[in-house]
């Protein structure tokens, strides 16, 4: 059985980041949260779910083209996902 990994984008990308399909794979999620709501142009792998935390988007003023989640349904794909990352930018450069 193939595990999943959620990925947790808490924070808005200067640039395109180098290493983001060094850590996604499919089956994996990657959730925009925070300040990372700035990122919906990203391109994601295929077979990798985008999604966005429906509270960040609102209180930033950002409409997303990605599914949203709120936070009811944040718990629930934590509490399914094999392990937990929070991308940081040591981990995309």
């Amino acid at each position: 059985m193939a595990s999943s990994t959620l990925f947790l984008l808490p924070l808005r990308l200067p640039a395109p980041p180098r290493r983001l399909d060094h850590w996604l794979r499919p089956g994996d999620q990657l959730l925009l949260l925070e300040e990372g709501v700035y990122n919906l142009a990203l391109s994601l792998p295929e077979g990798v779910s985008g999604f966005a935390l429906a509270a960040d988007c609102t209180a930033r003023g950002v409409e997303s083209p990605w599914a949203t989640l709120d936070d009811a349904a944040f718990v629930e794909a934590a509490a399914r996902a094999d392990r937990i990352v929070t991308l940081t930018p040591s981990l995309l450069a």
